[in-house]
């Protein structure tokens, strides 16, 4: 099978290492779009990415770009053309996956995304094999590993969120502009993907309230320890009568739950099965090679003629209405949650009694500079 290779940045030369010398000629990268050939030696690299989807000699395209485009143009343009797609890109196919698996479909091609959610853990197959058995009613998950860094670190040394965060960034965990990563947005779209694989819905990212770790101190850190629990940043989605509820937000775990001892940038996700119970995978959720992994697991799968099967998707929403919970919160407009407040928690920090965390979200949503966490009962 031949291979044209979108992006040749971290994850892409992790595939390009792991195909040219693992996988016994079964795949071969034919063509790689770099964004610059500069003193390049590599004959197959080109700045021209019609070179790649318009070639009918390539079987297959694997993206690994990042960013909404030009990736997602591309990956339409290869699907509609009749290649099988496989991508890394979890914010630009969390953002278009509607119309890129209807593309598929199709055009009876195999569209595969292992590698946007868990890096090298197996998350996606995973979902996909005990769906064959089992329903699945709920995930949640430790889904960035930047933030993840930053948290352990924080309570590991009693630093600060901005020298953990530069730490972070220094070790290359954390981007120059890490948004995405401190905001939640990069936990949001790995949980909208996972809704797909494990519900067959297909949810506007929007949708998905998401709370990050931007505005904690070491206050909340101390705070927690004191009262017996970690803070970790959580994506969780839960299927119940129907209705699908999902959020991303900091929760303040007690120590005896496992996902509290997850160090360092390591990912760990859960799923609940009706035969199964619970079941939970750990490891790298980012990195070259890791990532790089997860991706070709893919690629032989299609070279090996393991198809996905036919998935009939619909679309949802999310609906918190029917889901509580105990938050913590630190914010400077007080006023914006009149009646929540139980006891106060630290200067400027109070718990709230049970409240519904649809009402949570919508007032924390208004309030640009609070942190907020749940309090694990």
């Amino acid at each position: 099978m031949r291979i044209g290779l979108l992006g040749h940045g971290v994850v892409g030369r992790g595939v390009t290492d792991i195909l040219d010398s693992r996988t016994d000629g079964l795949a071969e990268v034919a063509k790689i779009l770099v964004k610059d050939l500069g003193e390049s030696e590599d004959s197959r690299h080109t700045v021209h990415a019609e070179e790649i989807v318009g070639d009918p000699s390539i079987d297959l395209v694997v993206e690994c770009m990042g960013g909404l485009e030009p990736a997602h143009s591309l990956v339409r343009a290869a699907l509609a053309s009749g290649k099988s797609v496989v991508t890394s890109n979890k914010k630009m196919f969390a953002s278009y996956q509607k119309e890129l698996r209807g593309l598929a479909a199709a055009e009876r091609k195999e569209l595969r995304c292992e590698a946007c959610v868990g890096g090298g853990i197996p998350w996606i197959h995973e979902l996909s094999r005990t769906r064959r058995i089992d329903s699945i009613s709920s995930f949640r998950g430790i889904l960035n590993g930047t933030t993840n860094q930053i948290l352990y670190g924080m309570a590991a040394s009693g630093a600060g969120f901005g020298e953990m965060l530069r730490e972070a960034q220094r070790l290359g965990y954390a981007e120059q502009d890490p948004s995405d990563d401190i905001d939640g947005m990069d936990v949001r779209y790995k949980v909208c993907i996972s809704i797909a694989e494990a519900f067959d819905l297909l949810i506007d990212p929007a949708g998905i309230p998401a709370f990050g770790i931007r505005h904690i101190t070491a206050g909340e850190i101390s705070w927690a320890a004191a009262h017996g629990r970690t803070v970790k940043l959580i994506g969780r989605a839960c299927m119940q009568d129907g209705r699908l509820s999902a959020l991303v937000m900091p929760m303040m775990l007690k120590d005896e739950d496992p996902f509290s001892r997850v160090p360092l940038n390591f990912n760990e996700i859960e799923l609940a099965g009706t035969t199964l119970g619970t079941a939970a995978f750990y490891g790298q959720g980012a990195g070259s090679l890791p990532t790089a992994h997860a991706v070709v697991q893919d690629i032989l799968d299609i070279a090996s003629g393991i198809a996905a099967g036919p998935r009939r998707m619909q679309e949802g929403t999310v609906d918190l209405s029917g889901s509580e919970g105990i938050y913590y919160v630190r914010t400077a407009h007080p006023e914006l949650y009149a009646g929540m407040k139980t006891e106060e928690a630290m200067p400027g920090a109070f718990l709230t009694e049970r409240v519904s965390c649809r009402e949570m979200a919508e007032r924390a949503g208004q309030d640009d500079s609070c942190f907020l966490a749940e309090v694990e009962e």
